[in-house]
């Protein structure tokens, strides 16, 4: 039976056609009787960063509240059930996405300042490392009350440094010393850094970052210089150089 033995061929090639190859994380993740009980390996963390990988890009092309874990599991392609055993509801995953969005900008913070520019370009790198999900924090994380406290993490994130900048090298005085106009001079600078980080690392060339840091410096000095008349604070620009890192041969 020649055409039974052609038929049956045919068919095993047609379902060798139909198979997508997956992210490899994801390939292994594909296991619905996996345990997750226990310590997570390095291997699971690497796994559930994949999954809000494609998680990030799917809530920026249908937004938070239009997407579905569905159309998640279909681009992570995977069952539901795999991702539902990494985050338990489509609310958990986003709050996943911002909680890594925020632990990848604060690593970066530690790090020591060196002059006016610095600052961004360590923003830039965290931001681009994750870049659907700093966007969708910027852009979205603020409309819906769910999301709220991420955003307004990284906005006090932002102002804790521009803080920090007016009173450099010194730390700022405790709260109840403050100038009365201090979040006057801080809120529109806020909205600024993030704005301008998040329009950069969608639109910008990053053959030219370098540029765009350059000009986030210049804007951050006049910022301080005038938000410190604002304040009647000291401003010492001599000793406030530009963070010439990325112009070095």
């Amino acid at each position: 039976m020649a055409w039974r033995a052609h038929a049956a061929r045919a068919r095993v090639v047609a379902q060798e056609l139909l198979v997508v190859p997956m992210p490899r994380p994801l390939a292994a993740a594909n296991d619905e009787h996996e345990p997750l009980d226990g310590p997570r390996t390095a291997r699971e963390a690497e796994r559930r960063e994949a999954f809000m990988r494609v998680a990030a890009r799917v809530f920026r092309q249908h937004g938070l509240a239009g997407a579905t874990m569905e159309q998640v599991a279909a681009a992570a392609g995977v069952t539901k059930v795999v991702l539902y055993r990494r985050f338990p509801s489509k609310d958990a995953l986003i709050q996943a996405i911002f909680a890594e969005t925020l632990r990848r900008l604060k690593a970066e913070d530690i790090k020591a300042w060196r002059g006016y520019g610095n600052g961004m370009r360590k923003s830039l790198s965290a931001a681009r490392s994750f870049e659907d999900g700093f966007i969708l924090l910027v852009r979205h994380g603020d409309q819906d009350p769910a999301y709220q406290a991420a955003h307004a993490a990284l906005r006090k994130r932002t102002g804790q440094r521009l803080r920090a900048l007016l009173w450099y090298p010194d730390r700022p005085p405790p709260s109840g010393q403050r100038p009365a106009l201090l979040e006057l001079s801080l809120e529109p600078m806020i909205s600024f850094c993030n704005d301008a980080l998040a329009y950069w690392v969608e639109k910008g060339d990053p053959a030219r970052d370098e540029h765009f840091v350059r000009w986030c410096g210049q804007m951050m000095r006049a910022w301080r210089h005038n938000a410190a008349e604002l304040l009647n604070l000291d401003s010492p620009e001599q000793e406030w150089p530009f963070d010439t890192e990325g112009l070095l041969p």
